[in-house]
Protein backbone atom coordinates (compact mmCIF):
# COMPACT_ATOMS: atom_id res chain seq x y z
CA UNK A 1 0.00 0.00 0.00
CA UNK A 2 1.29 3.46 -0.87
CA UNK A 3 0.41 5.81 1.96
CA UNK A 4 0.44 9.60 2.00
CA UNK A 5 3.64 9.40 4.07
CA UNK A 6 5.42 7.26 1.48
CA UNK A 7 4.22 9.65 -1.21
CA UNK A 8 5.88 12.54 0.62
CA UNK A 9 9.12 10.55 0.66
CA UNK A 10 8.78 9.82 -3.05
CA UNK A 11 8.17 13.50 -3.73
CA UNK A 12 11.32 14.44 -1.81
CA UNK A 13 13.30 11.93 -3.87
CA UNK A 14 11.88 13.17 -7.18
CA UNK A 15 12.49 16.83 -6.36
CA UNK A 16 16.04 16.23 -5.09
CA UNK A 17 17.06 14.12 -8.09
CA UNK A 18 15.41 16.58 -10.49
CA UNK A 19 17.32 19.54 -9.02
CA UNK A 20 20.55 17.56 -9.08
CA UNK A 21 20.44 16.79 -12.79
CA UNK A 22 24.22 16.42 -13.07
CA UNK A 23 24.37 13.42 -10.76
CA UNK A 24 21.28 11.92 -12.39
CA UNK A 25 22.79 12.31 -15.86
CA UNK A 26 26.07 10.73 -14.76
CA UNK A 27 24.23 7.88 -13.05
CA UNK A 28 23.37 4.67 -14.83
CA UNK A 29 20.04 4.34 -16.60
CA UNK A 30 18.71 2.76 -13.38
CA UNK A 31 18.72 6.05 -11.48
CA UNK A 32 17.01 7.89 -14.31
CA UNK A 33 14.42 5.14 -14.71
CA UNK A 34 13.64 5.16 -10.98
CA UNK A 35 13.26 8.95 -11.01
CA UNK A 36 10.91 8.83 -14.01
CA UNK A 37 8.82 6.02 -12.50
CA UNK A 38 8.30 7.81 -9.17
CA UNK A 39 7.70 11.13 -10.92
CA UNK A 40 4.97 9.52 -13.07
CA UNK A 41 3.43 7.87 -10.00
CA UNK A 42 3.23 11.19 -8.14
CA UNK A 43 1.54 12.83 -11.13
CA UNK A 44 -0.98 10.00 -11.44
CA UNK A 45 -1.83 10.36 -7.75
CA UNK A 46 -2.37 14.10 -8.11
CA UNK A 47 -4.61 13.67 -11.14
CA UNK A 48 -6.79 11.17 -9.29
CA UNK A 49 -7.10 13.58 -6.34
CA UNK A 50 -8.13 16.28 -8.83
CA UNK A 51 -10.79 13.95 -10.26
CA UNK A 52 -12.19 13.25 -6.80
CA UNK A 53 -12.25 16.96 -5.93
CA UNK A 54 -14.07 17.78 -9.16
CA UNK A 55 -16.61 15.01 -8.57
CA UNK A 56 -17.36 16.43 -5.12
CA UNK A 57 -18.32 19.74 -6.75
CA UNK A 58 -21.39 18.07 -8.22
CA UNK A 59 -23.53 21.12 -7.44
CA UNK A 60 -21.52 23.14 -9.99
CA UNK A 61 -22.46 21.37 -13.22
CA UNK A 62 -23.67 18.16 -14.83
CA UNK A 63 -20.12 17.08 -15.76
CA UNK A 64 -19.02 16.93 -12.10
CA UNK A 65 -22.20 15.01 -11.29
CA UNK A 66 -21.44 12.49 -14.05
CA UNK A 67 -17.88 11.94 -12.79
CA UNK A 68 -19.27 11.30 -9.30
CA UNK A 69 -21.73 8.79 -10.72
CA UNK A 70 -18.89 6.90 -12.44
CA UNK A 71 -17.23 6.37 -9.05
CA UNK A 72 -20.43 5.67 -7.09
CA UNK A 73 -21.97 3.29 -9.65
CA UNK A 74 -18.77 1.30 -10.19
CA UNK A 75 -19.21 -2.46 -9.76
CA UNK A 76 -16.27 -4.21 -8.14
CA UNK A 77 -15.17 -7.76 -8.99
CA UNK A 78 -15.81 -7.34 -12.71
CA UNK A 79 -12.90 -9.58 -13.66
CA UNK A 80 -13.76 -9.48 -17.35
CA UNK A 81 -14.03 -5.68 -17.40
CA UNK A 82 -17.10 -5.86 -19.62
CA UNK A 83 -19.75 -4.05 -17.57
CA UNK A 84 -20.70 -0.51 -18.52
CA UNK A 85 -19.55 0.80 -15.14
CA UNK A 86 -16.09 -0.69 -15.73
CA UNK A 87 -15.92 0.70 -19.26
CA UNK A 88 -16.97 4.14 -17.99
CA UNK A 89 -14.15 4.11 -15.42
CA UNK A 90 -11.53 3.00 -17.95
CA UNK A 91 -12.64 5.75 -20.34
CA UNK A 92 -12.38 8.34 -17.57
CA UNK A 93 -8.92 7.22 -16.42
CA UNK A 94 -7.51 6.97 -19.97
CA UNK A 95 -8.66 10.43 -21.04
CA UNK A 96 -11.45 9.34 -23.36
CA UNK A 97 -14.06 11.35 -21.44
CA UNK A 98 -12.48 14.76 -21.94
CA UNK A 99 -16.00 16.15 -22.37
CA UNK A 100 -16.56 15.64 -18.64
CA UNK A 101 -13.42 17.63 -17.74
CA UNK A 102 -13.87 20.43 -20.28
CA UNK A 103 -15.19 22.97 -17.70
CA UNK A 104 -11.90 22.74 -15.75
CA UNK A 105 -9.47 21.66 -18.48
CA UNK A 106 -10.47 23.17 -21.84
CA UNK A 107 -9.22 21.50 -25.00
CA UNK A 108 -8.31 18.14 -23.45
CA UNK A 109 -6.06 19.84 -20.90
CA UNK A 110 -6.53 17.09 -18.33
CA UNK A 111 -5.21 14.31 -20.56
CA UNK A 112 -4.99 10.74 -19.27
CA UNK A 113 -3.96 9.23 -15.97
CA UNK A 114 -3.12 5.87 -17.56
CA UNK A 115 -2.45 5.14 -21.22
CA UNK A 116 -4.43 2.57 -23.19
CA UNK A 117 -1.85 -0.22 -22.83
CA UNK A 118 -0.97 0.50 -19.20
CA UNK A 119 -4.58 0.23 -18.01
CA UNK A 120 -4.74 -3.38 -19.27
CA UNK A 121 -2.22 -4.40 -16.59
CA UNK A 122 -4.75 -3.60 -13.86
CA UNK A 123 -8.03 -4.92 -12.57
CA UNK A 124 -9.71 -1.78 -11.21
CA UNK A 125 -11.51 -1.75 -7.87
CA UNK A 126 -13.02 1.17 -5.94
CA UNK A 127 -13.13 1.43 -2.14
CA UNK A 128 -15.54 3.89 -0.60
CA UNK A 129 -14.20 3.72 2.97
CA UNK A 130 -10.53 4.63 2.61
CA UNK A 131 -8.20 7.49 1.73
CA UNK A 132 -5.37 5.16 0.70
CA UNK A 133 -5.15 3.23 -2.53
CA UNK A 134 -3.41 -0.09 -2.99
CA UNK A 135 -1.76 -2.20 -5.65
CA UNK A 136 -1.83 -5.96 -5.25
CA UNK A 137 -0.24 -8.51 -7.54
CA UNK A 138 -2.52 -11.19 -8.98
CA UNK A 139 -0.74 -14.55 -8.62
CA UNK A 140 -0.44 -16.41 -11.92
CA UNK A 141 1.16 -19.81 -11.36
CA UNK A 142 0.98 -20.80 -15.02
CA UNK A 143 3.90 -20.22 -17.37
CA UNK A 144 1.79 -18.22 -19.83
CA UNK A 145 0.79 -15.14 -17.87
CA UNK A 146 -1.85 -12.75 -19.14
CA UNK A 147 -3.11 -9.41 -17.91
CA UNK A 148 -4.42 -8.03 -15.72
CA UNK A 149 -1.40 -8.51 -13.45
CA UNK A 150 -2.42 -6.25 -10.55
CA UNK A 151 -5.53 -5.24 -8.62
CA UNK A 152 -5.53 -1.45 -8.47
CA UNK A 153 -7.78 -0.12 -5.72
CA UNK A 154 -8.84 3.49 -6.14
CA UNK A 155 -9.90 5.34 -2.97
CA UNK A 156 -13.18 7.22 -3.16
CA UNK A 157 -14.00 8.18 0.43
CA UNK A 158 -17.33 9.76 1.43
CA UNK A 159 -17.81 13.35 0.41
CA UNK A 160 -17.28 15.55 3.48
CA UNK A 161 -20.21 17.48 4.86
CA UNK A 162 -20.41 21.25 4.58
CA UNK A 163 -19.73 21.50 8.32
CA UNK A 164 -16.38 19.74 7.89
CA UNK A 165 -15.09 21.52 4.81
CA UNK A 166 -16.20 24.09 2.28
CA UNK A 167 -15.33 22.46 -1.02
CA UNK A 168 -15.71 25.76 -2.81
CA UNK A 169 -12.49 26.78 -1.07
CA UNK A 170 -10.42 24.15 -2.88
CA UNK A 171 -7.90 26.42 -4.65
CA UNK A 172 -8.73 26.56 -8.35
CA UNK A 173 -5.03 26.93 -9.16
CA UNK A 174 -4.43 23.44 -7.71
CA UNK A 175 -7.67 21.97 -9.01
CA UNK A 176 -7.06 23.06 -12.61
CA UNK A 177 -3.25 22.77 -12.78
CA UNK A 178 -2.23 20.68 -15.77
CA UNK A 179 -0.13 17.58 -15.20
CA UNK A 180 1.41 15.59 -18.05
CA UNK A 181 2.17 12.07 -16.80
CA UNK A 182 4.09 11.27 -19.98
CA UNK A 183 6.58 14.13 -19.72
CA UNK A 184 9.55 12.96 -17.60
CA UNK A 185 11.02 16.50 -17.68
CA UNK A 186 8.02 17.88 -15.80
CA UNK A 187 8.16 17.50 -12.03
CA UNK A 188 4.92 18.12 -10.19
CA UNK A 189 5.48 20.77 -7.53
CA UNK A 190 2.22 20.37 -5.59
CA UNK A 191 1.13 16.72 -5.65
CA UNK A 192 -0.75 16.89 -2.37
CA UNK A 193 -4.34 18.11 -1.99
CA UNK A 194 -4.52 21.51 -0.29
CA UNK A 195 -7.49 20.50 1.86
CA UNK A 196 -8.14 17.50 4.12
CA UNK A 197 -10.48 14.64 3.13
CA UNK A 198 -9.15 14.31 -0.42
CA UNK A 199 -7.39 10.99 -1.00
CA UNK A 200 -3.67 11.37 -1.59
CA UNK A 201 -2.98 8.12 -3.42
CA UNK A 202 -4.25 6.29 -6.44
CA UNK A 203 -2.28 3.04 -6.20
Amino acid sequence: MITSQSLKQLHSFVVSTHTNKASLASDSDGGKTTHNYYNRLLKQCKKLAQLVAISWLEHENKEAKQIRRIFLDFKNNDFEGQSQTYINMVELLTGQRKDLLEPWFPGDGFGAIFDQEEIKYFLIQVKWDTFEGSLQEIPQPSVKQEGPYFIMTLPYPPKPSAENINLNRVPRAWLTSKVDVNNPQETVSDPFPPVPYLPTTCT
